[in-house]
């Protein structure tokens, strides 16, 4: 991050100006604050619409002024260019501009809360659209590729195909609501069809994977039920495809202009909010591309390490830290310095090197008002801006640190598949199906102090899976060939993987459902093959207990598993859980050096749903027992996350109590010499003392309380 940045700083500050909010008179005096507060960071947004009203026209005086005063204040701006508002004019001059719905209905220009000025609804397919949306890119670089003030181009904020409107997504968890699909355009079917021909080398290479016989790939039709799978899932990836390209011209036009001047990112949405299915957002799609990559902030931990995972080494940073999301009369909870202490240093402890707060001031149009704000909606300081203040003030206290500084490696990856998030959604009609498997196994993972990253389809074609020990496969019913053959591979050769129901069941090369399960050979890894397989009851719900003693469980513990009861014949495995009627429910095997762990249901889903505290203990008791992972301990089991950052020299100490009471405990982590740390908050000092197991400290946290020491 030090090469691509003009001082030594951490980039700490919020997002300021989404015209025409806030008014002009409330500038000066905001940027002046800022800066008094310690903010070296300040973004604004140049938008499509507001800033080119008419073709070959652009109005930047609003921009022109902000900037100059970030200057005055000694703020470094990051611009945000926003395609997804579209000019009225532009609809004017393309009448079929607009995405069109599975049912037929034209949607486009609209407003949204958080887009007051509207324009949303164009298809990224159209050619004509096209062109001026990278006029306008063209034209905003060149304007302020020279300006002192300009730190980063964001040039890709939050990009995906509904264009933040939010009732199009909604689809994805309600089939009900499938009409809404986008785009059905003829601009998107005609170039489906191109893109199937270049996806697939022939027609007889198409017509295996959806089971069908054209005589050429004109006759390809478009995917209008889930009723089959292999044809929507080209379908809603051909606009994973289409947002990728989109996205790749982005960093190509504004390189080509800024001629490495100012580094480029663009920054992804979360997973929860925006299902793949609807909205075409793959972090890794959009990851690759930049200097560095950012994405929006919400509550969920596992969001940072989709963050770090999908940049692959680049820096990350945290764009928009989303605190205080609300509506008019829905209003959001007031947060305190402990809130935004957990949001910061957990990206610290993910390695994010720069933190933007969603807003300085609270939204005054639309029906975001009055929320999402730090201050008061006069501009008078609020203490949870004071508190946010306070924060950057230790980042940059400790800059060397922070910027140098690194997390501990993770040992264990998480699977996360596009293809299988869209398999998920039309076998069940939710989406999150599979998305709750994957947060909710993560998050009991986290809270046992076990540090994930996620592994991509194509982080296996480049060999990442030899990076860690663990591979745990969420919701596993679509896995391909290709994937299936490095597991095997890498698990003979001594790793651990851990799966849920229906392991690699769907065939994705020959759109059939695999005949022996799990599936592509993968039954001789878990020494088992699949039988009996039984609905659950009227509450999604079967009993598994545990037949054996595991880290954080005892023989007997009941646990909770949906949607199946999965039934083995044991070939190579023995068991460590029964259903009620005493069949396998959890087998382990050994395979090569290697081991693999199936659970004959769903339950990671039911830890994010539901909180069952015995499936918080499951995962990390199963990769626990398979193998020693040397990963930070706390005391009696106490839920505190432990988190430190090295630089080579000093140490950052993170402790979080995960837990809704007081806690006096003891952690032991890694680290090689006995040191006195400082609370960079009270001055409180914390004596770190060597063990056998590298070093231990013994420390007391209030509910949710966040410590950080250095020294």
């Amino acid at each position: 991050m030090r090469n691509l940045i003009k001082e030594n700083y951490v980039p700490f500050g919020s997002q300021y100006y989404r015209a025409p909010s806030p008014h002009r008179e409330d500038w000066d005096r905001d940027l002046q604050r800022m800066s008094e507060l310690g903010f070296n960071t300040v973004k604004y947004w140049i938008q499509w619409r507001w800033n080119n009203p008419a073709e070959g026209e652009y109005n930047f005086d609003d921009i022109d002024e902000l900037m100059d005063l970030a200057q005055k204040y000694n703020l470094k701006v990051m611009l945000n260019t926003i395609f997804d508002v579209a000019p009225a004019w532009i609809y004017e001059k393309y009448p079929d501009a607009s995405m069109i719905t599975l049912s037929g209905r034209k949607i486009g220009p609209q407003t949204q809360p958080h887009r007051q000025i509207g324009g949303l609804g164009y298809c990224f397919n159209h050619n004509g659209v096209s062109k001026h949306f990278f006029d306008f890119l063209a034209a905003s670089v060149q304007r302020y590729k020279d300006h002192p003030a300009l730190e980063i181009w964001n040039v890709g904020s939050e990009p995906e195909l509904t264009s933040s409107m939010a009732e199009m997504r909604d689809y994805a968890n309600d089939p009900n609501k499938m009409g809404d699909m986008l785009c059905f355009c003829d601009n998107c079917k005609t170039k489906f069809k191109k893109w199937l021909s270049t996806k697939y080398d022939s027609i007889e290479e198409l017509n295996r994977s959806w089971n069908r016989n054209y005589t050429s790939f004109e006759q390809a039709e478009i995917p209008l039920t889930r009723n089959t799978f292999n044809d929507m899932i080209d379908w809603r990836m051909f606009f994973v495809h289409t947002l990728g390209e989109n996205v790749k011209k982005r960093f190509e036009v504004a390189k080509e202009i800024d001629k490495g001047k100012h580094p480029l990112m663009c920054h992804h949405v979360f997973i929860q909010g925006f299902p793949v299915t609807s909205t075409a957002s793959d972090p890794w799609n959009v990851g690759q591309y930049g200097d560095l990559h950012g994405f929006t902030q919400m509550d969920d931990a596992a969001m940072i390490d989709i963050l770090r995972s999908c940049a692959r080494g680049k820096p990350v940073i945290s764009a928009e830290m989303l605190m205080l999301p609300g509506y008019t009369l829905d209003l959001p909870k007031l947060i305190d310095a402990d809130d935004i202490k957990k949001f910061v240093f957990s990206g610290v402890a993910g390695n994010q090197k720069g933190f933007i707060f969603w807003q300085y001031r609270p939204e005054i149009l639309g029906r975001e008002a009055p929320t999402w704000g730090l201050s008061y909606l006069d501009g008078e300081e609020t203490d949870y801006l004071k508190a946010y203040a306070e924060v950057g003030k230790v980042l940059n206290k400790n800059v060397d640190l922070v910027m140098d500084g690194e997390p501990e490696k993770a040992k264990v990856a998480i699977m996360y598949n596009p293809e299988n998030q869209v398999f998920a959604w039309a076998s069940t009609g939710k989406e999150g199906s599979a998305t709750d498997s994957i947060l909710g196994i993560h998050r009991s993972l986290y809270e046992r102090n076990i540090t994930s990253d996620f592994l991509h389809p194509k982080d296996f074609a480049n060999g990442e899976l030899d990076n860690y020990k663990v591979l745990v496969l969420p919701f596993p019913y679509l896995i391909n060939e290709n994937i299936a053959v490095h597991i095997k591979a890498w698990v003979e050769e001594g790793g651990v993987v851990l799966s849920e129901s229906y392991t690699a069941g769907w065939n994705k090369e020959g759109g059939h459902h695999e005949k022996t399960v799990p599936g592509y050979g993968l039954h001789e890894v878990f020494g088992i093959k699949q039988r009996d397989v039984e609905p659950v009851d009227e509450n999604n719900e079967v009993e598994i207990e545990l037949t054996t003693d595991l880290p954080l469980l005892k023989k007997g513990a009941k646990l909770i598993g949906s949607f199946v009861k999965e039934t083995f014949e044991l070939t190579n495995a023995e068991a460590l859980a029964k259903f009620e009627d005493g069949r396998a429910a959890i087998t382990i095997s050994n395979y090569g050096k290697g081991k693999a762990v199936q659970i004959g249901s769903y339950t990671g889903m039911n830890y994010h749903r539901k909180g069952i505290d015995e499936i918080g203990r499951l995962f990390p008791s199963l990769i626990e027992y398979a193998i020693d992972l040397n990963k930070p301990k706390v005391k009696d089991d106490v839920k505190v996350r432990v988190d430190t950052l090295k630089d080579g020299k000093n140490i950052m100490l993170i402790l979080q109590n995960k837990e809704e009471k007081e806690v006096n405990t003891e952690a032991t982590f890694n680290y090689d010499k006995e040191i006195e740390l400082t609370e960079q908050f009270t001055g409180e000092k914390l004596k770190i003392r060597k063990t056998n197991n590298g070093v231990s400290c013994s420390f007391g946290l209030k509910a949710k309380e966040v410590k950080v020491y250095c020294g």
